[in-house]
């Protein structure tokens, strides 16, 4: 793709609730000298900041990147939303249309915006090259078919935008799930601006289409209830649109993909040799994925109030997470783990920049929770940090002459998942009961990504478990003794 010729700059922002202008003694509005320019002050009656908000900056476009950047503040707040909020249903009251209408969507974390806004960037830079503007466009009749399109409609910016993402995921210059992306915000960016009146038609068809679920043959009591229809309402529905890419766009890859890369026995021994993995911090982020399955963004989300002492009397310990497709969950960690945890939260390094933290966002911050991993300004640590802790790892083997690892920190979560499927199998639990622990543990969205592991552990490529053997025991005892109750009471 080409260089991009406007910029994204991460910067603090204030979205706070009821903006004002601050006056002085004589009722003025205060201003204030920034540069060779003079800006109002303006505050608001109660702050929403958020760090390393990402802002599209472009001059020469002065006002698309203004229309860009208060899309994405939307996006954040969940001003405007594909998906209701399901914090503010309420199935006990009727609500009028009206007032739905007006009820916030879900938020957006920021890795998501950053997302959203890089994809936008995409397409101003492509309208700044084409000298064209996202405005030229033409009405599709509400009834049109949302599969046609219209030969007028390829003329029109968006259109031919469409035809340049095609064109660089046929040249393999762009991934095709990231073109699919790229285009899907374009059609929510005209969404938003044709509900806030800037564009007074949509150029492509947007309908809301309820879609069948085919029940798979594998699929377990646990997900579904025989013999019980679901109503209408509860059918699984979603937007279709007729600006898409199309999949024959879609190249043979020349080598395919490995899917799956558990670490085997003697790379985690040559891992846990290092002095990375003996790191507070560093060393905390690797057992995290290794002994639980976090994702590197479910590690930076704990806060430090999930983190209990384990000497306490409780039978089991567990973490409250926001999972991948925002799905929440209450995920039982090892205690051992737990105590590792503790630990970490007890030393004089955590105890200093939990002052630090305190005393720039107050305590019991309810938007500005405690985090478990803070960095030294006090702030939250970043999803890159724990992602580059295998870096460091493969830093500190070349250095000491060791070979080389060629694994990354989310293949240790699938090595966490691949031996719990060792440990029930070896019980002798049916792929189909394994399945049905591991989307639940792992948080999996298909059934075709948690069969992996269980192919990958019956092929029996891991070995011995080696340096996992403590941990092999300690987590999964507790995982078989909850399985054969399970079992006990569905006997029963």
């Amino acid at each position: 793709m080409s260089r991009s010729t406007s910029l994204i700059m991460n910067t603090r922002l204030n979205i706070g609730n009821l903006p004002y202008f601050v006056r002085d003694s004589d009722n003025n509005i205060s201003e204030a000298l920034n540069g060779d320019f003079k800006l109002r002050d303006l505050q608001y009656h109660s702050d929403n900041i958020y760090d390393d908000f990402p802002l599209i900056s472009c001059p020469d476009r002065l006002i698309e990147s203004l229309e860009f950047n208060l899309f994405l503040i939307d996006r954040k707040t969940g001003a405007f939303s594909l998906k209701r909020n399901p914090h503010t249903d309420n199935d006990e009251y009727v609500w009028s249309k009206g007032h739905l209408g007006a009820k916030k969507g879900r938020e957006l974390d920021i890795k998501t915006i950053l997302r959203i806004a890089k994809d936008i960037r995409h397409f101003l830079d492509w309208m700044i090259k084409q000298n064209v503007s996202y405005e030229e466009i033409m009405a599709v009749p509400r009834d049109f078919d949302p599969y046609s399109i219209m030969e007028a409609e390829t003329l029109l910016p968006v259109w031919r935008f469409q035809q340049h993402l095609t064109a660089l995921v046929k040249g393999q210059l762009l991934a095709y799930k990231s073109g699919v992306r790229i285009l899907q915000n374009v059609r929510v960016f005209y969404l938003w601006s044709f509900r806030r009146g800037e564009v007074n038609a949509l150029p492509f068809s947007h309908k809301l289409k309820a879609i069948k679920v085919r029940r798979q043959d594998d699929a377990e009591s646990l997900f579904s209830m025989p013999g019980v229809q679901p109503a209408h309402s509860r059918a699984l529905k979603n937007y279709i649109s007729n600006l898409t890419l199309p999949k024959s766009a879609i190249q043979k890859e020349a080598k395919p993909k490995q899917q799956l890369l558990a670490y085997t026995a003697d790379e985690l021994q040559l891992m846990m040799k290092t002095d990375v993995y003996a790191h507070r911090t560093y060393g905390l982020f690797l057992k995290c994925a290794l002994f639980a399955g976090l994702r590197a963004n479910e590690v930076v989300q704990l806060n430090r109030d999930e983190v209990i002492n384990p000497a306490s009397n409780r039978l089991s310990f567990s973490l409250s997470l926001l999972r991948k497709f925002s799905k929440a969950d209450n995920l039982r960690i090892s205690p051992k783990l737990m105590a590792m945890l503790w630990h970490y939260t007890q030393d004089s390094v955590h105890l200093e920049r939990q002052s630090m933290h305190e005393a720039e966002f107050g305590i019991n911050n309810l938007k500005h929770p405690l985090p478990l991993f803070i960095n030294r300004d006090g702030h939250r640590m970043s999803e890159a940090s724990v992602s580059n802790s295998i870096q460091k790892v493969r830093a500190e083997l070349k250095r000491r002459g060791l070979p080389n690892l060629e694994r990354t920190f989310h293949d240790l979560r699938a090595t966490f998942a691949t031996y719990w499927a060792i440990a029930l199998i070896k019980k002798g639990y049916s792929p189909n009961d394994i399945k049905a622990k591991l989307i639940l543990l792992m948080s999996h969205e298909t059934y075709e990504t948690t069969q992996s592991y269980i192919d990958f552990a019956l092929e029996g490529r891991m070995g011995k478990h080696g340096a996992m053997e403590p941990w092999v025991v300690d987590i999964y005892q507790e995982v078989l003794a909850r399985v054969n109750n399970a079992g006990a009471a569905d006997d029963s």
